[in-house]
């Protein structure tokens, strides 16, 4: 099985995030929402809904369609090299692979400083999705697929033992933009994130080392991963609270959803009850006083 290159996650920062992201109330049983995750995967396919089936046909339809365009990209690609493009390949590059590790590590150290639960979130997240997207699912595509890569083929369609299908910088790089993407709810964000993840997607193939739709292939996996982890942490992390109110200013049933991160304000369910907001687990009330 072979991987793509870029760095893997190294078995000391794997542990560093083990042992830090084992303390702390968004990593509360950490071990088992990591089981929790790898246990959901594998069951999606058989839960997946029919909606779900068609975004995934439509998926591999779009991998398959770029597949035409495999050759002329590659052409173009070669046909305009400069040493501006390949330093800015140089640097973006390891994005998909040693950097975001980095990113991983940055978000965790100003999550423990900080005591910002949200960015643990993000680290937890963005390693569990990393694990299964780009060092599972990719090695064994990888492995069964057998494609050539670019710079060891004469053609698009060469199957002989290669590694170039899907990429794995692009499955790394787009599994971590998704899933900073999906905690943070922000236009920016989403664009900065997903921005760079391509621009990887880019380099892999300005430097010969993918074809186009290698490339598509991997940020599929990568977003689609990302975005699976993060929906299904969010449900394991959320708790419900019903609270009836009853008083002289105040008659209802509040609803409140109280996660570990403080990410949105919460609603309330009644006719004349103000909305409020949820700090960890503290329901706290706007002052109703006269």
């Amino acid at each position: 099985m072979k991987f793509d290159g870029g760095s893997a996650l190294s078995l000391r920062v794997s542990v560093v995030l083990a042992v830090l992201l084992s303390t702390g109330c968004a990593s509360n049983r950490w071990v088992d929402l990591a089981v929790h995750d790898a246990k959901e995967v594998v069951k999606a396919p058989v839960r997946a809904s029919a909606h779900t089936w068609t975004k995934a046909a439509i998926v591999t339809g779009s991998v398959l369609a770029s597949s035409a365009l495999d050759e002329s990209v590659q052409d173009f690609a070669r046909d305009h090299q400069s040493q501006g493009a390949e330093d800015a390949s140089a640097i973006i590059t390891p994005f998909g692979g040693r950097y975001s590790d980095r990113v991983m590590l940055g978000f965790l150290g100003y999550g423990l400083i900080a005591k910002n639960d949200r960015a643990k979130a993000v680290a937890f997240d963005a390693f569990v999705s990393s694990v299964i997207a780009s060092k599972v699912v990719t090695p064994l595509l990888k492995s069964a697929v057998g494609r050539n890569r670019p710079n060891a083929s004469n053609g698009a369609f060469e199957f002989d033992g290669g590694s170039s299908f899907p990429s794995n910088h692009s499955t790394q790089a787009f599994a971590v933009a998704s899933v900073i993407a999906g905690h943070y709810e922000s236009r920016w964000v989403d664009a900065a994130a997903y921005g760079l993840a391509s621009l990887v997607g880019v380099a892999r193939i300005y430097d010969d080392d993918h074809w186009l739709s290698d490339v598509v292939a991997g940020a599929a996996i990568g977003a689609a991963t990302g975005r699976f982890i993060v929906r299904t942490n969010q449900r394991e992390r959320a708790q419900w609270t019903v609270m009836p109110i009853y008083d002289r200013e105040r008659r209802g049933v509040v609803v409140s959803v109280s996660w570990c991160q403080v990410w949105k304000n919460n609603f309330s369910s009644n006719s004349g009850v103000p909305r409020h907001t949820t700090i960890g687990r503290k329901v706290v009330f706007p002052d109703l006083t006269p």
